[in-house]
């Protein structure tokens, strides 16, 4: 008998959350958490560039300087307003209360999968649907630690995540219930909040919407909210995709830091193209192959429910629309695939409703194989959490022990800190669910160059003169 068989939903659940909040407590604000900890200074290159002015930053220390922050931030580096304004009232307000919140914030994404896939209440929620959810955005997500747990990072995916699904909720339960309404004003500001997240989400979720709507048209029930909902997120998506500072970010960037981009000369090319596919496409998609399995079982089924089967297909393909998207981006970091694998669990805990009962009887069959099977996949899943949490568990006392060494040195001239490590293991066995070496090489860690932005925003939110971080070794 496998061990999970013995657990209920609720204990799962309240496990995977526990596991969450440590991961949240475990990590400080970090990166680029301290460049959103100032209101953005649009007329100096932003906050976000090497050689920046910390003379021209202030520290967000009110409401006002965030709406201050965000206008400069709109029409100077991007449109991702909504998602920044969390980061930066976060940052302002303490890691603390983010850490609590946040993992309020994972909770609602798993049970609004679980509602937009199925349309039942959360009484009816089972261990199967968990399980399924909770395993796929552990093994499936990409940039797990930077998606879910890094403050920057979780306000941007998570977060928005959740505001997309919360959105496309109503028109989910009106698929699955028939009798579904929302209020006109509720409706418009969902859309809005929605189609005002990040780029490749808001893009399919708008897509969704549209496909839904279809689909009610079709069916002589198009309601009022519905339309309203779409019309207002595609506002949001409008507002979001025509930020002056999207443009500017990337003439900035190109500029001036061209080895965050692929390089000016081969965007929108063949070779960008490869260069998309092998770093950013391939090794999401590929994590998500698994979670196809459900979903094709089901629609090769000759008595599938017609309604269904065009549900899940609206989702999968909007999961695939999302690394499709990417596919154009002068950039792919894997985590942007994050709302694909959202979309796609959708997809595939709304197969898994449909297929149940025969897997009930596949089970009755090879009870004692699924049961063993199980017992291997619990115990994989939590030596992985483990690993993770020792990962996390020593970079908080390096995290630590360097703040330690700053304060005792806070009037020097120039501090030096040793460089974060990884255990060689981890990006081996733990992948980007973790922090990783590249992870830190690229943005998580202060820089050796004195004129690395990471180093100057930290210098200047604890007080000191200079720091840099000392040349990684190889190895």
């Amino acid at each position: 008998m496998h061990v999970l068989k013995n657990l209920s939903w609720q204990i799962i659940f309240a496990a995977f959350l526990l596991v969450a909040l440590l991961r949240n407590l475990l990590l400080p604000i970090i990166a680029d958490d301290y460049s959103y900890a100032f209101t953005w200074d649009g007329e100096h290159l932003g906050n976000l560039l090497d050689g920046i002015d910390p003379n021209n930053f202030h520290r967000v220390e009110s409401f006002s300087d965030i709406l201050v922050s965000q206008w400069e931030h709109y029409f100077h580096w991007g449109g991702r307003t909504i998602a920044h304004i969390f980061v930066q009232f976060f940052v302002w307000q303490g890691k603390g209360f983010f850490d609590v919140v946040n993992v309020f914030m994972l909770a609602a994404l798993v049970i609004l999968i679980f509602k937009v896939a199925t349309g039942l209440t959360l009484r009816e929620m089972n261990k199967k649907f968990l399980v399924l959810i909770l395993a796929g955005i552990w093994f499936c997500a990409p940039a797990l630690i930077i998606a879910t747990v890094w403050l920057t990072g979780a306000c941007n995916y998570l977060w928005t995540s959740v505001f997309e699904l919360l959105f496309l909720l109503p028109f989910a339960l009106a698929f699955w219930r028939k009798n579904f309404s929302v209020p006109l004003p509720l409706m418009a500001l969902l859309g809005l909040i929605a189609g005002w997240s990040i780029e490749p989400g808001a893009a399919v979720t708008v897509f969704t919407a549209f496909m839904l709507c279809m689909y009610f048209r079709q069916k002589n029930n198009l309601q009022p909210w519905m339309k309203v909902g779409f019309i207002f997120a595609l506002i949001g998506f409008a507002i979001l995709m025509l930020s002056p500072g999207n443009f500017a970010r990337m003439e900035l960037t190109n500029a001036l830091e061209p080895d965050e981009l692929i390089p000016p000369d081969v965007q929108w090319t063949a070779e960008m193209f490869a260069i998309n596919f092998v770093m950013g496409f391939l090794p999401v998609f590929a994590r998500e192959l698994v979670l196809f399995v459900p979903v094709v079982y089901f629609l090769t089924r000759a008595n599938r429910s017609s309604d269904a089967a065009k549900f899940v297909l609206i989702f999968s393909a909007a999961s695939i629309l999302v690394l499709l998207m990417m596919m154009f981006s002068p950039e792919f970091p894997e985590r942007a695939g994050f709302p694909s694998t959202i979309f796609l669990l959708v997809a595939a805990a709304a197969a898994l409703k449909e297929i149940l009962p025969e897997l009930e009887k596949i089970y009755a069959r090879y009870t004692k194989k699924i049961n063993l099977a199980g017992t291997v996949f619990a115990c994989v899943w939590a030596l992985s959490v483990l690993g993770c949490l020792y990962v996390e568990k020593d970079l908080s006392d390096q995290l630590d022990a360097r703040m330690e060494y700053v304060l005792a040195h806070k009037n020097d001239d120039l501090i030096i800190v040793p460089p974060l490590k990884i255990p060689a293991w981890s990006g081996t066995f733990l992948g980007t669910r973790t922090w990783d070496e590249p992870t830190l090489l690229w943005g998580g860690d202060l820089e050796p160059e004195l004129k690395g932005n990471r180093n100057i925003t930290f210098a200047k939110f604890h007080g000191l003169k200079q720091i840099v971080a000392a040349e990684r070794k190889d190895g």
